[in-house]
Protein backbone atom coordinates (compact mmCIF):
# COMPACT_ATOMS: atom_id res chain seq x y z
CA UNK A 1 0.00 0.00 0.00
CA UNK A 2 1.19 3.51 -0.80
CA UNK A 3 3.45 4.75 2.01
CA UNK A 4 2.02 8.26 1.92
CA UNK A 5 -1.57 7.01 2.19
CA UNK A 6 -0.69 4.61 4.99
CA UNK A 7 1.17 7.29 6.90
CA UNK A 8 -1.69 9.77 6.74
CA UNK A 9 -4.77 7.51 6.73
CA UNK A 10 -6.92 8.29 9.74
CA UNK A 11 -10.40 6.93 8.93
CA UNK A 12 -11.68 3.62 7.61
CA UNK A 13 -15.07 3.37 5.92
CA UNK A 14 -16.23 -0.21 5.39
CA UNK A 15 -18.79 -0.80 2.62
CA UNK A 16 -20.81 -3.96 2.04
CA UNK A 17 -23.12 -5.00 -0.77
CA UNK A 18 -26.84 -5.70 -0.81
CA UNK A 19 -28.84 -6.45 2.34
CA UNK A 20 -32.24 -8.10 2.82
CA UNK A 21 -33.42 -8.63 6.37
CA UNK A 22 -36.19 -11.12 5.66
CA UNK A 23 -35.68 -14.70 4.43
CA UNK A 24 -32.50 -16.46 5.59
CA UNK A 25 -31.28 -13.49 7.63
CA UNK A 26 -34.56 -13.37 9.57
CA UNK A 27 -34.31 -17.09 10.27
CA UNK A 28 -30.74 -16.77 11.53
CA UNK A 29 -31.80 -13.88 13.76
CA UNK A 30 -34.69 -15.88 15.20
CA UNK A 31 -32.52 -18.91 15.94
CA UNK A 32 -29.25 -17.31 17.03
CA UNK A 33 -29.77 -13.62 17.73
CA UNK A 34 -29.60 -10.36 15.73
CA UNK A 35 -25.80 -10.19 15.38
CA UNK A 36 -25.37 -13.84 14.33
CA UNK A 37 -25.51 -13.24 10.54
CA UNK A 38 -22.12 -11.46 10.52
CA UNK A 39 -20.34 -13.57 13.16
CA UNK A 40 -17.89 -15.15 10.69
CA UNK A 41 -16.69 -11.84 9.20
CA UNK A 42 -17.08 -9.49 12.16
CA UNK A 43 -13.43 -8.41 12.27
CA UNK A 44 -13.47 -7.27 8.65
CA UNK A 45 -16.37 -4.92 9.38
CA UNK A 46 -14.50 -2.87 11.97
CA UNK A 47 -13.82 0.77 11.12
CA UNK A 48 -15.01 4.27 11.82
CA UNK A 49 -18.16 3.81 9.68
CA UNK A 50 -19.86 0.65 8.40
CA UNK A 51 -22.13 1.30 5.40
CA UNK A 52 -24.44 -1.23 3.73
CA UNK A 53 -27.04 -1.09 0.95
CA UNK A 54 -30.49 -1.83 2.38
CA UNK A 55 -32.29 -3.45 -0.54
CA UNK A 56 -35.85 -3.42 0.80
CA UNK A 57 -38.32 -1.31 2.76
CA UNK A 58 -38.94 -1.98 6.44
CA UNK A 59 -42.71 -1.68 6.59
CA UNK A 60 -46.04 -3.39 7.07
CA UNK A 61 -47.90 -0.69 5.14
CA UNK A 62 -48.24 0.40 1.55
CA UNK A 63 -49.24 -1.26 -1.70
CA UNK A 64 -46.77 -3.35 -3.65
CA UNK A 65 -45.70 -1.77 -6.92
CA UNK A 66 -46.11 -3.78 -10.13
CA UNK A 67 -42.77 -5.46 -10.79
CA UNK A 68 -41.28 -8.96 -10.93
CA UNK A 69 -39.84 -8.95 -7.40
CA UNK A 70 -40.95 -6.90 -4.40
CA UNK A 71 -39.26 -7.14 -1.01
CA UNK A 72 -40.04 -5.99 2.49
CA UNK A 73 -39.24 -6.81 6.10
CA UNK A 74 -40.81 -5.72 9.41
CA UNK A 75 -39.65 -2.37 10.83
CA UNK A 76 -38.21 -4.22 13.83
CA UNK A 77 -35.63 -5.75 11.46
CA UNK A 78 -33.65 -2.52 11.73
CA UNK A 79 -32.39 -3.94 15.04
CA UNK A 80 -30.41 -6.51 13.04
CA UNK A 81 -28.46 -3.73 11.34
CA UNK A 82 -27.68 -2.08 14.67
CA UNK A 83 -26.65 -5.38 16.28
CA UNK A 84 -24.40 -6.19 13.30
CA UNK A 85 -22.58 -2.89 13.75
CA UNK A 86 -23.90 -0.89 10.81
CA UNK A 87 -23.42 2.82 11.35
CA UNK A 88 -25.59 3.60 8.35
CA UNK A 89 -27.19 2.26 5.19
CA UNK A 90 -27.68 3.61 1.71
CA UNK A 91 -31.24 3.29 0.45
CA UNK A 92 -30.73 4.58 -3.11
CA UNK A 93 -31.77 1.43 -4.94
CA UNK A 94 -34.56 -0.23 -6.92
CA UNK A 95 -36.36 -1.89 -3.99
CA UNK A 96 -36.69 0.54 -1.09
CA UNK A 97 -39.77 2.01 -2.82
CA UNK A 98 -41.38 -1.42 -3.42
CA UNK A 99 -44.27 -0.40 -1.13
CA UNK A 100 -44.42 3.22 -2.15
CA UNK A 101 -43.98 6.43 -0.14
CA UNK A 102 -45.54 4.89 2.98
CA UNK A 103 -43.02 2.07 2.88
CA UNK A 104 -40.15 4.52 2.47
CA UNK A 105 -41.39 6.69 5.35
CA UNK A 106 -41.65 3.63 7.61
CA UNK A 107 -38.15 2.52 6.59
CA UNK A 108 -36.53 5.82 7.48
CA UNK A 109 -38.47 5.97 10.75
CA UNK A 110 -37.40 2.42 11.67
CA UNK A 111 -33.76 3.22 10.94
CA UNK A 112 -33.96 6.40 13.02
CA UNK A 113 -35.52 4.48 15.92
CA UNK A 114 -32.76 1.85 15.76
CA UNK A 115 -30.01 4.48 15.63
CA UNK A 116 -28.90 3.59 12.10
CA UNK A 117 -28.11 6.54 9.82
CA UNK A 118 -29.41 6.58 6.26
CA UNK A 119 -28.71 8.34 2.96
CA UNK A 120 -29.89 8.20 -0.63
CA UNK A 121 -33.65 8.73 -0.20
CA UNK A 122 -35.95 11.30 1.35
CA UNK A 123 -39.07 13.41 1.17
CA UNK A 124 -37.85 15.15 -2.00
CA UNK A 125 -34.86 15.18 -4.36
CA UNK A 126 -32.88 17.66 -2.27
CA UNK A 127 -33.24 15.51 0.86
CA UNK A 128 -32.54 12.30 -1.07
CA UNK A 129 -29.17 13.45 -2.39
CA UNK A 130 -28.04 15.20 0.80
CA UNK A 131 -24.55 14.05 1.90
CA UNK A 132 -23.95 12.41 5.25
CA UNK A 133 -20.88 13.64 7.12
CA UNK A 134 -18.98 12.32 10.12
CA UNK A 135 -15.67 13.12 11.80
CA UNK A 136 -13.03 10.64 12.92
CA UNK A 137 -9.61 11.44 14.34
CA UNK A 138 -9.64 14.94 12.90
CA UNK A 139 -10.77 13.91 9.40
CA UNK A 140 -14.18 14.98 8.09
CA UNK A 141 -15.61 12.30 5.82
CA UNK A 142 -18.59 12.63 3.46
CA UNK A 143 -20.83 9.90 2.06
CA UNK A 144 -23.20 10.08 -0.92
CA UNK A 145 -25.57 7.44 -2.33
CA UNK A 146 -27.16 7.40 -5.80
CA UNK A 147 -28.89 4.95 -8.11
CA UNK A 148 -29.55 4.70 -11.84
CA UNK A 149 -32.05 1.86 -11.47
CA UNK A 150 -35.71 1.85 -12.47
CA UNK A 151 -38.61 2.32 -11.99
CA UNK A 152 -38.16 6.04 -12.50
CA UNK A 153 -41.34 6.64 -10.48
CA UNK A 154 -39.17 5.79 -7.47
CA UNK A 155 -36.81 8.71 -8.14
CA UNK A 156 -37.32 11.61 -5.79
CA UNK A 157 -38.61 14.84 -7.34
CA UNK A 158 -39.01 18.45 -6.35
CA UNK A 159 -42.10 17.62 -4.28
CA UNK A 160 -42.02 13.83 -4.43
CA UNK A 161 -40.40 11.36 -2.00
CA UNK A 162 -38.07 8.76 -3.40
CA UNK A 163 -34.47 7.79 -4.06
CA UNK A 164 -31.53 9.86 -5.28
CA UNK A 165 -31.21 9.46 -9.04
CA UNK A 166 -27.71 9.69 -10.52
CA UNK A 167 -28.52 12.42 -13.04
CA UNK A 168 -25.39 12.74 -15.18
CA UNK A 169 -26.28 16.32 -16.05
CA UNK A 170 -25.72 17.34 -12.42
CA UNK A 171 -23.85 14.53 -10.67
CA UNK A 172 -20.36 16.02 -10.96
CA UNK A 173 -21.57 19.27 -9.44
CA UNK A 174 -23.32 17.45 -6.58
CA UNK A 175 -20.18 15.45 -5.82
CA UNK A 176 -17.98 18.54 -6.07
CA UNK A 177 -20.24 20.44 -3.65
CA UNK A 178 -20.10 17.60 -1.12
CA UNK A 179 -16.32 17.27 -1.43
CA UNK A 180 -15.96 21.00 -0.74
CA UNK A 181 -17.47 20.35 2.71
CA UNK A 182 -15.17 17.50 3.76
CA UNK A 183 -11.65 16.11 3.60
CA UNK A 184 -12.55 12.77 1.98
CA UNK A 185 -15.62 11.57 0.09
CA UNK A 186 -17.05 8.11 -0.67
CA UNK A 187 -19.81 7.62 -3.27
CA UNK A 188 -22.03 4.55 -3.05
CA UNK A 189 -23.76 3.69 -6.34
CA UNK A 190 -26.52 1.18 -7.13
CA UNK A 191 -26.64 0.43 -10.83
CA UNK A 192 -25.54 -1.75 -13.70
CA UNK A 193 -26.76 -4.93 -15.36
CA UNK A 194 -27.62 -7.80 -13.06
CA UNK A 195 -25.22 -10.79 -13.35
CA UNK A 196 -23.09 -9.07 -16.01
CA UNK A 197 -19.38 -9.87 -16.04
CA UNK A 198 -18.43 -6.27 -16.88
CA UNK A 199 -19.73 -2.84 -15.88
CA UNK A 200 -22.00 -1.28 -18.45
CA UNK A 201 -21.76 2.18 -20.00
CA UNK A 202 -23.96 3.83 -17.39
CA UNK A 203 -21.85 2.51 -14.51
CA UNK A 204 -18.64 3.76 -16.08
CA UNK A 205 -20.17 7.15 -16.94
CA UNK A 206 -21.41 7.64 -13.37
CA UNK A 207 -18.00 6.64 -12.01
CA UNK A 208 -16.29 9.16 -14.30
CA UNK A 209 -18.71 11.89 -13.24
CA UNK A 210 -18.01 11.16 -9.57
CA UNK A 211 -14.27 11.17 -10.21
CA UNK A 212 -14.52 14.53 -11.97
CA UNK A 213 -16.29 15.87 -8.89
CA UNK A 214 -13.42 14.77 -6.66
CA UNK A 215 -14.74 11.57 -5.04
CA UNK A 216 -11.96 9.62 -3.34
CA UNK A 217 -13.69 6.24 -3.64
CA UNK A 218 -16.64 4.96 -5.69
CA UNK A 219 -18.20 1.65 -4.65
CA UNK A 220 -20.94 -0.03 -6.69
CA UNK A 221 -23.55 -2.75 -6.18
CA UNK A 222 -26.73 -4.10 -7.85
CA UNK A 223 -25.28 -6.62 -10.37
CA UNK A 224 -25.10 -9.25 -7.53
CA UNK A 225 -21.69 -10.33 -8.80
CA UNK A 226 -18.18 -8.93 -8.47
CA UNK A 227 -17.09 -6.57 -11.24
CA UNK A 228 -13.85 -4.82 -12.09
CA UNK A 229 -11.91 -2.24 -10.13
CA UNK A 230 -10.13 0.67 -11.78
CA UNK A 231 -8.54 4.03 -11.03
CA UNK A 232 -10.10 7.08 -12.66
CA UNK A 233 -7.83 10.05 -11.98
CA UNK A 234 -7.31 9.82 -8.19
CA UNK A 235 -10.59 7.96 -7.55
CA UNK A 236 -10.53 4.28 -6.61
CA UNK A 237 -13.52 2.62 -8.32
CA UNK A 238 -14.97 -0.83 -7.65
CA UNK A 239 -17.90 -1.26 -10.00
CA UNK A 240 -19.65 -4.01 -8.04
CA UNK A 241 -18.87 -5.68 -4.71
CA UNK A 242 -21.83 -8.09 -4.95
CA UNK A 243 -24.05 -9.14 -2.06
CA UNK A 244 -23.74 -9.22 1.71
CA UNK A 245 -26.78 -10.24 3.80
CA UNK A 246 -28.61 -11.29 0.67
CA UNK A 247 -29.16 -14.74 -0.78
CA UNK A 248 -29.74 -15.07 -4.51
CA UNK A 249 -30.68 -18.39 -6.17
CA UNK A 250 -28.33 -17.78 -9.11
CA UNK A 251 -24.99 -19.66 -8.92
CA UNK A 252 -22.04 -17.29 -8.69
CA UNK A 253 -23.85 -14.57 -6.76
CA UNK A 254 -22.47 -15.92 -3.49
CA UNK A 255 -18.99 -14.63 -4.41
CA UNK A 256 -18.79 -11.08 -3.03
CA UNK A 257 -16.57 -8.51 -1.33
CA UNK A 258 -16.30 -6.31 1.73
CA UNK A 259 -14.60 -3.02 0.82
CA UNK A 260 -12.37 -1.52 3.50
CA UNK A 261 -11.55 2.05 2.43
CA UNK A 262 -8.68 3.83 4.16
CA UNK A 263 -9.16 7.55 3.74
CA UNK A 264 -6.91 10.54 4.19
CA UNK A 265 -6.57 14.00 2.72
CA UNK A 266 -4.23 12.41 0.15
CA UNK A 267 -6.90 10.05 -1.19
CA UNK A 268 -8.13 6.50 -0.69
CA UNK A 269 -6.70 2.99 -0.66
CA UNK A 270 -9.16 0.09 -0.75
CA UNK A 271 -8.63 -3.38 0.67
CA UNK A 272 -11.17 -5.88 -0.66
CA UNK A 273 -12.09 -8.92 1.41
CA UNK A 274 -13.45 -11.90 -0.59
CA UNK A 275 -16.46 -13.56 1.05
CA UNK A 276 -19.07 -16.23 0.37
CA UNK A 277 -22.61 -15.01 1.13
CA UNK A 278 -24.45 -18.30 0.63
CA UNK A 279 -27.36 -18.76 3.03
CA UNK A 280 -27.39 -15.14 4.16
CA UNK A 281 -24.39 -15.74 6.42
CA UNK A 282 -21.17 -14.20 4.99
CA UNK A 283 -18.02 -16.23 5.56
CA UNK A 284 -14.47 -16.27 4.17
CA UNK A 285 -14.27 -17.21 0.50
CA UNK A 286 -12.60 -20.50 -0.35
CA UNK A 287 -9.29 -20.52 -2.24
CA UNK A 288 -11.06 -21.24 -5.53
CA UNK A 289 -13.69 -18.56 -4.92
CA UNK A 290 -10.94 -16.09 -4.06
CA UNK A 291 -9.21 -16.83 -7.37
CA UNK A 292 -12.45 -16.28 -9.31
CA UNK A 293 -13.13 -13.04 -7.43
CA UNK A 294 -9.61 -11.82 -8.18
CA UNK A 295 -10.02 -12.55 -11.90
CA UNK A 296 -13.28 -10.59 -12.06
CA UNK A 297 -11.95 -7.72 -9.99
CA UNK A 298 -8.70 -7.37 -11.95
CA UNK A 299 -10.34 -7.42 -15.38
CA UNK A 300 -8.79 -4.02 -16.20
CA UNK A 301 -5.51 -4.74 -14.40
CA UNK A 302 -6.04 -2.33 -11.51
CA UNK A 303 -4.71 -4.67 -8.83
CA UNK A 304 -1.60 -5.46 -10.87
CA UNK A 305 -0.95 -1.84 -11.81
CA UNK A 306 -1.96 -0.12 -8.57
CA UNK A 307 -1.43 -2.57 -5.67
CA UNK A 308 -0.90 0.40 -3.36
CA UNK A 309 -4.43 1.66 -4.07
CA UNK A 310 -6.53 -1.51 -4.46
CA UNK A 311 -5.72 -4.95 -3.10
CA UNK A 312 -7.20 -8.17 -1.75
CA UNK A 313 -7.11 -8.89 1.98
CA UNK A 314 -8.06 -11.92 4.08
CA UNK A 315 -11.09 -12.03 6.34
CA UNK A 316 -10.16 -10.78 9.81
Amino acid sequence: MNAVLVATAVATVVVTGDIRLDGPVARIRAAEGPSAPIALVRGSLEGEFLLGNLEEPLTARGTAVEKKFTFRAPPSSAKILKACGFTGVGVANNHVMDFGPDGLADTLAALDKAGVKHLGAGRDALAARRPLFFEANGLKVGLLAFTSTFPDEAWAGKDRPGVAYSDLAHLTDWVRAAKAECDALVVSFHGGTELAAEPNGVQRAVARAAAQGGADAFIGHHPHVVQAAELIANTVVVHSIGNFLFESPTPGTEKSLIARIRLSKAGAAVELVPIDTDGGRPKPATASQRAEILAALDLYGALKEHPDRVSLAPVQ
